[in-house]
């Protein structure tokens, strides 16, 4: 019956091996360059810490919020930057991811003048071009991108792409999260590929995972 099978789809049968085969070495690949960047990838002291954002709940940071926050409370604390930049728009609250994210950072006594907010974004691409236009503003040359260590490889590409100067501290995930967050990203990381960086001359607008850090929140 296999046989027959093979037979009558002989056609299709090498095409779809090949479609497999790709898959794994992309997967795999792709898997590699983001695990190998989250655990080697280490904030160098610059201008500004830049926090992108992710769910506000009821008002209030969700634990993945907070885990960024806290990294970039101890980042700033200990002298790499003395600017954070909060990085997020509007989500499906009323407030905006920036705002909770400034409201947090004032609670445990960072100074409001040295928090900047970037409050229009709503993807990875926009927290990083509209915050790109907040360092303009205010005159600052690097940046230490501040999320959760999945995310690490795509940011640093995007701000690369984009023209910021950025190294990153990447947010430690429950192991058990880790699998599927890689999976997830390579997804995003194809997409970002094929639409933001070959077919839209790097003007991206991410569609498959619209606010792609959802899945953290």
């Amino acid at each position: 019956m296999m046989r027959l099978f093979l037979l009558k789809n002989r056609k299709w049968l090498f095409p779809m091996l090949a479609v497999m085969l790709a898959s794994v070495a992309y997967f795999g690949y792709t898997s590699w360059k983001i695990v190998n960047t989250w655990k080697t990838s280490e904030g160098v002291k610059s201008d500004c810490l830049i926090v992108l954002g992710a769910a506000v709940w009821n008002g209030k940071p969700s634990p993945a919020m907070r885990e960024r926050l806290d990294v970039a409370i101890e980042l700033y604390q200990n002298g790499m930057a003395p600017r954070i930049i909060v990085s997020g728009g509007v989500g499906r609250g009323e407030y905006s991811e920036a705002e909770v994210m400034r409201d947090y950072l004032a609670k445990q006594g960072v100074p409001q003048e040295d928090v900047l907010i970037e409050d229009r974004s709503t993807s990875t691409w926009e927290n990083l071009t509209f915050s790109q236009d907040v360092m303009k503003n205010h005159g600052l040359k690097s940046s230490i991108i501040v999320t959760h260590g999945f995310h690490t490889y795509r940011a640093l590409m995007m701000a690369r792409d984009i023209g910021i100067k950025a190294s990153a501290e990447p947010v430690m995930l429950t192991p058990l999260n880790v699998v599927y967050y890689t999976l997830r990203e390579c997804l995003a990381l194809a997409e970002y590929t094929l639409k933001g960086r070959w077919f839209a001359g790097g003007r991206y607008e991410i569609s498959f995972l619209n606010r792609e850090q959802a899945a953290t929140r």
